[in-house]
């Protein structure tokens, strides 16, 4: 195979805006898109091989998989094992067991099917999962296991036909993809069966060039053409870099911008084009042949200087890590990737060998972290009691007396405390669902019943649908039944609202940052009035948002309910028990007081002000109780500070939740309002 240098021009493309889009840098807000562009160069040079050597009757799965071995292999275990050695040291041990069960995956080349269980690709606690990108790897893997067979079964058959069914399988990759980006977009994210389609493109490509090129080239074999085509593709990633965010439907029908951006570089750039001329320039030769090992390292630096910070790292530090990740990239691949691709110094058995012995080392290792709760013993015995304490959630469904609804849309409806005569109802978000276990005991010994309904991420209002969830309507026709059964109910006197109010006033998670938000508006919420969605923009999203707020609790209110209304939990902004092992562990020695790991009083009035002032609208009426959590917590111990712990009590189960030590507390100040 020819050797082109813009190809290698093209992985730099890839590789910096994945780089920059995971150290948080806005401008690049769709970088995730390189990972779509190396599918597709992927695609491309693997099938170029296969096919050539197929045509020459020199193809065999041994050489191939010798080959991947050689490519992936040794660079990938070197990043594992520096990654398992600092893990070792630097991570707690719900984080540990976290990498023990990536280490085996990633083994078995199956990391995508795990992150696909866990969890989705957005999110903080992805940000702390250092050997997520190597889900990227085992797509390729998987690929590459079926498509040789693929071949190899229809290789009797004439070009054509080969070509129309892998044309056909695709398709339905595609048509799949685009489907599950608004009705399964986890799995859409990370599975083969719908970002097989992008390593179809650069394998047609393949197909294109040995079979159809003197057709293509008869059609448009003008210069200008060239030209013209390498930069409009060049252009589309550009777009697709820039432009797309994490609100995207990926992949989807969305993906063919950058996909198909990137078949257009390959086809029509060429070392007599000046797209080619550019690629192929030293620069981007240069990330272009170290881009693997770029790819490698730079998800472990960034989640580690993660694990070691509070707070996010700032811009430079990250600006910093990046350069750093190029650096070690260099490195391994002049000392690592370089020479084992060299069957003069590496021989086929070696290769082999060392990924046989290499990944039953990492199994072991990884097996024995999950059994063993990410190594727990190597966290004082008396901090992991407190911190398994703080994070340990009572199980929803043993607490229910009787479930009163099984729809899938509630987390839990059911009854907690049972009472023939009068009842309260707790009815709210995952906040709620926070409450519910202290709730249960504290009601318990008064004459109310209690009730209970919670669906997490939907705030307890009417006319709300989740603006990032592919059943919108659950959000709308679980509050509006929760709040007909409500209203219906005589015996329900108070009802006691509890959400994270203010992630649906601001559309952004809390990062603890002066001014409270992180970057860029996304709103989570879309607001349905008479069963039309209202159109609205950033700016009149709030006062949307507030109206939907004031009208629920006002409507209950009207209907003569007593309503208790819990206003904002203070946000810490990172996982408080995680970040108490993480103190401990990097200063055993250190003093643990409540000024370690509090918060800002100033921020959180900052970041909540636009909720704050929403609630107080409501204005004073005798049947509505309001509960301050930030009087609680906030300059009650510390002057200007919000505390996340008393002593050694932990009063959050992660960064917003609070454990059921903190729910005790509000539940005591709900219970004082009760008559």
């Amino acid at each position: 195979m020819k050797y082109r240098k813009e190809i290698d021009g093209l992985r730099a493309v890839a590789v910096i805006p994945v780089i920059l889009f995971h150290a948080g840098f806005e401008h690049f807000s769709g970088g995730f898109v390189g990972v779509d562009v190396f599918f597709v160069i992927s695609g491309y040079l693997i099938t170029t091989i296969i096919l050539s050597e197929k045509e020459k009757g020199t193809f065999s799965l041994v050489n191939f998989y010798e080959r991947r071995s050689r490519r992936i292999i040794p660079a990938l275990f070197l990043v594992m094992l520096v990654s398992t050695i600092f893990s070792w040291f630097w991570l707690s041990p719900s984080h540990m067991k976290d990498f023990s069960e990536s280490l085996v995956a990633v083994s078995l080349f199956s990391s995508n099917i795990l992150f696909w269980k866990e969890t989705g690709y957005w999110g903080v606690e992805n940000e702390l999962k250092p050997l997520l990108h190597t889900w990227s790897l085992a797509v390729e893997e998987q690929y590459y296991v079926l498509f040789p067979l693929f071949l190899m079964l229809m290789w009797r058959f004439r070009k054509r036909w080969i070509l129309s069914s892998f044309f056909i399988i695709a398709l339905g990759s595609l048509s799949l993809s685009h489907w599950a980006a608004f009705n399964a977009p986890t799995a859409n994210f990370f599975l083969l069966s719908t970002r097989g389609w992008e390593l179809a493109i650069g394998a047609g490509i393949a197909f294109h060039f040995l079979y159809r090129k003197q057709v293509m080239r008869s059609l448009l074999s003008h210069k200008v053409v060239d030209e013209l085509l390498s930069w409009i593709g060049l252009a589309m990633i550009a777009y697709a870099v820039f432009v797309y965010d994490e609100n995207t439907p990926f992949p989807s029908l969305y993906a063919l911008v950058p996909t198909i951006g990137t078949a257009l570089l390959i086809i029509f750039s060429s070392k007599e084009t000046s797209s080619g001329r550019v690629l192929g320039s030293r620069a981007f030769v240069s990330i272009g042949l170290i881009s693997y090992s770029a790819y490698l390292w730079h998800q472990p630096i960034f989640v580690f200087s993660r694990h070691r910070s509070l707070i996010e790292p700032s811009p430079l530090v990250f600006s910093i890590l990046s350069i750093l990740s190029l650096i070690l990239a260099y490195i391994s691949w002049k000392y690592i990737e370089a020479p084992f691709r060299k069957r003069g110094i590496f021989t086929r058995k070696q290769i082999f060998s060392v990924t046989a012995i290499g990944s039953v080392a990492f199994i072991v290792f990884g097996l024995i972290g999950h059994y063993s709760e990410g190594y727990k013993f190597r966290i004082d015995r008396n901090l992991a009691n407190i911190v398994n304490h703080a994070k340990k959630t009572s199980s929803s469904n043993k607490l229910c007396v009787k479930n009163i609804d099984s729809t899938q849309q509630n987390d839990m409806y059911c009854v907690l405390v049972p009472n023939q005569e009068k009842l309260a109802f707790l009815y709210g978000d995952s906040h709620a669902k926070a409450l519910m276990f202290e709730a249960q005991k504290a009601f318990s010994k008064t004459d109310y019943g209690l009730l209970f309904s919670s669906t997490s991420a939907c705030p307890p209002v009417k006319n709300v649908y989740r603006a990032d969830n592919p059943d919108k309507k659950a959000c709308y026709e679980q509050s509006a039944k929760v709040y007909e059964d409500i209203v219906s109910n005589p015996l329900v006197e108070y009802v006691i609202l509890s959400a994270r109010w203010t992630l649906g006033m601001e559309g952004v998670r809390f990062d603890n940052k002066e001014g409270g938000v992180e970057h860029g508006r996304k709103p989570q919420l879309d607001i349905v009035e008479n069963g039309q969605y209202l159109l609205h923009d950033d700016y009149s999203h709030r006062e949307l948002i507030a109206k939907a707020y004031i009208n629920s609790i006002q409507y209950l209110l009207d209907r003569g309910k007593k309503v208790i209304l819990i206003y904002p939990v203070p946000e810490a902004g990172w996982n408080v028990p995680d970040y108490m092992s993480r103190f401990y562990w990097v200063n055993p020695d250190s003093v643990f007081d409540e000024s370690t790991a509090s918060t800002s009083h100033k921020v959180f009035r900052g970041r909540n002000k636009n909720t704050i002032d929403a609630l107080d609208e409501l204005g004073s009426n005798e049947n509505l109780y309001r509960i301050f959590p930030e009087k609680i917590l906030c300059d009650s111990i510390l002057p200007e500070r919000c505390v996340t712990h008393m002593d050694s009590t932990i009063l959050y189960r992660d960064d917003d939740h609070l454990s059921d030590a903190g729910a005790k507390l509000v539940i005591e100040q709900v219970l004082k309002k009760l008559k």
